[in-house]
């Protein structure tokens, strides 16, 4: 007699394999079980139950305009090796008048590129500690940008409020990109390296630094093999696979400002967002190949093996020279940045300044 056999859609395949994986490992995040599997985050995520994963109207900039509204939230945007987390409530976002770019300051700092904002979802997903509540963007090629969360502070009025505002009418099976190419570096063969110098000696505004690497057609980290000590130093040479948390660049960084209490402005960002927190260190608990920050009101948590330059850049401006500690991963891609603490038309930290050369005189001697 015969038997019929079923026949699974690629979808529930893939919930499958996903299943099967957490079965293996019960603690797997979703972006590191994407990796493992070969497909995007939002391919998983859109594995779960329709009523779990219903979807947004793209219109972005008016929801992230009325955050305001639902009070305390938890953001989370994060790239491969950084997830940079921040709790607390938006304040006066605005978008730009041609709807291409967004803006908060203040307990939520963001810097938002709407473009790359290409899809939406509200997601409720059972966790240990309850039923979990977030809002879920999406980059054309399914990689999140930024994590909304509820949190027990939250309005629940005003959370479901928002949520019906902004949920779509129909869901529609989206249209997602393959991954995105890894960074092109220039050919330093071709880059006027005194010409680089030069227009970075005349800078009067760290902002303008991006235009900058432009004209000369360069990207950031061929830039700094380029402009020379001055205004760009390497800090560890060493493989970050064997080295110790605490002689990676950003070990030694977080060490030295705990200790102090120096402020700093950490960012970290992907192609649709640049988040930013403000402040001094508190917590720092090493983890696997993971350096936290674990404090109140911000998390970091930074695979150091996977970031494999530091560099200290210098970069002159009207306020003074300006200081940071960047991280590159293995394709060249900036994934964090630490500041002094400053507002525009102040100088630099003179703490923070010590704190850096401090730094780079024990990394380099």
């Amino acid at each position: 007699m015969a038997t019929e056999t079923t026949v699974m859609s690629p979808r529930d395949q893939l919930a499958q394999r996903w299943a099967d994986l957490r079965e293996d490992n019960p603690k797997l995040r979703i972006r590191q079980a994407a990796n493992e599997l070969q497909v995007s985050e939002l391919e998983l995520l859109l594995c779960r139950e329709p009523e779990d994963v219903r979807p947004l109207k793209p219109e972005f900039s008016a929801l992230l305009e009325a955050m305001e509204s639902v009070g305390e939230v938890m953001i989370l945007s994060r790239n491969e090796p950084v997830v940079h987390e921040v709790t607390g409530t938006f304040k006066d976002f605005h978008t730009s008048s041609s709807g291409a770019m967004g803006l908060a300051v203040g307990q939520m700092d963001v810097r938002v590129f709407f473009r790359n904002w290409h899809f939406g979802y509200q997601v409720q997903e059972q966790v240990r500690s309850g039923l979990r509540e977030s809002l879920q963007f999406f980059d054309a090629h399914g990689q999140a940008i930024q994590k909304i969360y509820r949190t027990d502070n939250t309005d629940a009025e005003s959370w479901q409020v928002l949520i019906g505002q902004f949920l779509a009418d129909a869901s529609t099976t989206p249209d997602i990109q393959p991954p995105r190419a890894p960074l092109k570096r220039a050919d330093r063969q071709e880059i006027n390296a005194e010409a680089l110098r030069q227009d970075w000696a005349s800078l009067k505004d760290v902002h303008h630094f991006n235009a900058m690497l432009k004209r000369h057609s360069v990207d950031r980290l061929t830039a700094l093999e380029l402009v020379g000590p001055t205004y760009a130093r390497r800090l560890d040479s060493g493989s970050n696979e064997t080295m110790a948390l605490e002689q990676n660049a950003l070990g030694h960084l977080l060490t030295l400002v705990q200790k102090s209490q120096c402020p700093i402005m950490v960012f970290v960002g992907n192609p649709g967002i640049v988040q930013i927190h403000t402040g001094p260190v508190g917590r720092v608990v090493p983890t696997g190949p993971w350096l936290n920050i674990l404090d109140p009101a911000f998390n970091l948590h930074a695979n150091v093996a996977s970031i494999q330059q530091w560099w200290r850049v210098q970069r002159p401006s009207s306020d003074g020279p300006v200081t940071s500690l960047e991280g590159y991963d293995a394709n060249g891609e900036l994934v964090i940045t630490l500041f002094g603490a400053r507002k525009p038309g102040q100088p630099e930290s003179p703490q923070w300044q010590r704190e850096m050369r401090t730094l780079e005189s024990q990394l380099c001697g």
